[in-house]
């Protein structure tokens, strides 16, 4: 190594270890951002081979899969002028691959002060600790049969006048319509997918559509669309990847408003505890309606509307953060600590109780949907959060 990447070793052992100091912190981000991917490599390898930053971390690298993992990781320059946002994140994602775990650290926004990743907060024990949500709903079928998705192979679900419904892997639901004609099935025959809290769940609508259904959120589809119109309901969050059929225009209806598509991507956040309904445009054109209001979505724009009925459109939406949850990842960016903490609630399945004055303080970060709940608020406890893990509550102390 040369003395540029020793000092990058040096550096991101520093990090690891939760020993860093902020212009520490400054000066690794700045090596991870100029350095070569091939330096870089470099003392990734030597930190897999000499295992120099915990018994813990040794044991985490030793698989040879994990060493192509880390290897085959490639650093990207940042194409965002938020540069210090992209490169925390970026050194989150590196230290993930490191550990072997999926999550990042939060970093507070604060100026010269000293890194603290110490904390004075007691995880609970490993028996006790709470696990992340994953792939789990129920599917209400037309005729009232109720199937638990999670405790059902995979296969043929239900098979009724050509519709046939498939579980094809674990979390994904296919609706198949086959070669039935619309005027073979008059009825129209509605089903639910329902996921609980700490659930997800992805299905595969008669239209080959794609929603992927977030924690504590509802699906109300037909085995079949029929006529001119493809409608569904949605209750929570959903991710959309509407099919496109010219002649038939793709309707979905929340509790307060109505997103006509034809065909494109977009996330739709419509939960009853939160203070605005969200629309993200990822692709394509959809048009909102709220009674009277309708407006019309670009790519990258969102919509928001609150609770006095009005709409707002947001022309360059963070379509990064909108959209983590669905690649299995909590991302923020200035976010407040009730905002984290809803989407944590719904995902560990956990109910948040705070004491004293509520903090301003806004998080920047990402975390792994996939950790434990006691490692997740570790995370935060390095932003200066602290909290305390009584059974199914969380405790945020102010």
């Amino acid at each position: 190594m040369n003395s540029v990447s020793e000092r990058f070793y040096f550096l991101l052992n520093r990090f690891l270890n939760k020993s860093i100091h902020r212009e520490e912190l400054d000066e690794l981000l700045l090596l991870l951002d100029t350095l070569p991917k091939e330096e870089i490599d470099q003392v990734l390898q030597a930190i897999y081979e000499e295992t120099l930053v915990s018994p813990l971390l040794a044991e985490k690298l030793k698989s040879e899969e994990m060493l192509k993992q880390i290897l085959g990781k490639k650093v990207a320059r940042p194409i965002s002028k938020r540069r210090s946002l992209s490169l925390y994140v970026k050194l989150a994602a590196t230290a993930a691959v490191l550990a072997g775990l999926a999550f990042g650290l939060f970093i507070l926004q604060q100026k010269n002060k000293p890194l603290n990743l110490q904390t004075t907060n007691t995880a609970p024990s490993k028996e006790s600790d709470i696990l992340p949500g994953g792939n789990k709903a129920t599917l209400r079928m037309a005729d009232g049969t109720t199937i638990i998705l999670n405790d059902s192979p995979n296969g043929l679900l239900a098979n009724e006048k050509g519709i046939s419904i498939k579980k094809i892997a674990d979390g994904e639901l296919i609706i198949d319509a086959g070669t039935i004609k619309n005027d073979e099935t008059p009825t129209q025959r509605w089903n639910i997918v329902a996921t609980p809290r700490g659930g997800q769940y992805q299905i595969r609508l008669p239209d080959g559509s794609k929603v992927w259904l977030n924690a504590a959120s509802s699906l109300r589809f037909p085995s079949q669309f029929h006529g001119n119109e493809r409608k569904v309901e949605l209750s929570g969050e959903a991710y959309f990847e509407i099919a496109k059929h010219s002649n038939k225009a793709f309707k979905v209806i929340s509790k307060h408003l109505e997103v006509h598509v034809l065909g494109t991507d977009f996330n739709l956040l419509d939960y009853d505890n939160e203070t605005v309904v969200k629309t993200t445009l990822v692709n394509g054109a959809v048009k909102i309606k709220c009674g009277t209001q309708a407006k019309l979505l670009k790519p990258g724009q969102q919509a928001l509307l609150h609770r006095n009925e009005t709409i707002t459109i947001t022309d360059h939406a963070d379509i990064e953060s909108e959209i983590a949850w669905k690649n299995g990842v909590f991302l923020f960016k200035d976010a407040s600590i009730q905002h984290v903490m809803e989407q944590v609630a719904r995902w560990y399945d956990i109910e948040v109780e705070y004491t004293g004055v509520r903090s301003k303080k806004l998080l920047n970060g990402s975390v792994s949907r996939n950790v434990n709940l006691s490692e997740l608020m570790n995370m935060l406890a390095y932003t200066g959060v602290n909290y305390e893990i009584r059974g199914r509550k969380v405790l945020i102390k102010n």
